[in-house]
């Protein structure tokens, strides 16, 4: 595959394939524009707590995507399961959306 040597890129591209099941793979690929707002994104959430990326995948439909620190592991554990495939979740499991709204709610932006 042939490398960009220009940035002529006008859209954030990014793919992000799930895991479809335990121990698969999982993907992203994106154009030089889109891994780079990716970065960004995983740089303030690590400065901040959280943070969005606004992506195109290869349809170029917008969409969001949310980056979130949990540093801690008994929360992280608490998670639901990241699989395309559903598996039996525990009862607690905490909806990732969960852990962007307690953000949200703390830099002052309710998100929807």
């Amino acid at each position: 595959m042939p490398d960009q040597t220009e940035d002529d890129d006008v859209l954030e591209l990014c793919n992000i394939y799930a895991q479809q099941t335990h121990h698969f793979e999982a993907f992203i690929l994106g154009n030089r524009k889109g891994l780079l707002e990716l970065r960004k994104a995983i740089d303030e959430a690590l400065e901040t707590g959280s943070s969005v990326a606004h992506l195109y995948p290869s349809d170029f439909e917008g969409y969001e995507t949310y980056v979130a620190l949990v540093d801690d592991e008994q929360k992280f554990e608490k998670l639901m399961d990241p699989y395309v495939e559903e598996y039996a979740q525990e009862e607690d499991a905490v909806d990732p959306v969960e852990v962007i709204k307690e953000y949200e709610a703390v830099k002052g932006n309710p998100s929807s």
